[in-house]
């Protein structure tokens, strides 16, 4: 996994939940099996969340890419 610095995300929370939104439907859809069990909870814990701080934005952007 790679370093993001934390002050190069610009998106307010709505648009944070709405990538968020979108990367959990496709790893849930499509990856759900090739996920570590520590990935999988995390990525269900995020499906539906009101709130997603940058930190866990860019954990998700990193499993992505990394499936």
């Amino acid at each position: 996994m790679s370093y993001h610095d934390l002050s190069e995300c610009t998106l307010n929370n709505d648009e944070r939940v709405a990538e968020a939104q979108r990367i959990t439907a496709r790893l849930i859809g499509s990856c759900a099996d090739e996920l570590n069990g520590k990935e999988r909870e995390f990525v269900s814990q995020m499906d539906g969340a009101g709130y997603v701080s940058t930190k866990q934005l860019f954990w998700l952007r990193d499993i992505n890419e990394k499936y």
